[in-house]
């Protein structure tokens, strides 16, 4: 059980490390964030701090604004 715990919070860990996009497009879009529709929530880094804002429609396609 202490194994399947262990395993289980790597996880959880390393999906969360890859949450964050290189910029707002990346956020909102494929190859990594496909799944993401109009209205979800995204995050991407700008000048080293992490934005949190919406997949909107915009610049030839979703992106995430705040």
């Amino acid at each position: 059980m202490r194994f399947f715990a262990f395993v289980s919070a790597i996880l959880i860990a390393a999906i969360g490390v890859g949450a964050i996009a290189p910029d707002p497009d990346s956020a909102c879009r494929c190859p990594n964030n496909c799944q993401h529709k109009l209205g979800d929530s995204c995050a991407f880094y700008q000048d080293g701090n992490v934005i949190n804002g919406a997949c909107v429609n915009g610049n030839g396609g979703l992106t995430c604004a705040t």
